[in-house]
C-alpha cells in the first residue's frame, strides 16, 4: 500500500470513529450540546465517505 494511500485509511477510519462517538454522546445525554454533536457526527460521515470514495477512486486507477 503506498504512503498516500494509507494516509486516506487513517483519515476514514478516524472520521468513522469520530461520528460513531458523537453519536453515542448523544444517546448518553441528548440534552447537553445537542447541535455541536449533531455537527460532529454528520462532519465525521462526510469525512469518512469521501475519503472512502477517494480511497475506491485510488484502486480504480491502478
Amino acid at each position: 500500500m503506498k504512503k498516500g494511500l494509507t494516509v486516506h485509511y487513517i483519515l476514514f477510519i478516524a472520521g468513522l470513529a469520530l461520528s460513531a462517538v458523537a453519536a453515542y454522546m448523544i444517546t448518553t445525554d441528548p440534552d447537553e450540546n445537542l447541535n455541536s454533536k449533531l455537527i460532529v457526527v454528520f462532519a465525521g460521515a462526510f469525512v469518512g465517505i469521501s475519503q472512502f470514495m477517494i480511497i475506491k477512486h485510488k484502486r480504480k486507477l491502478k
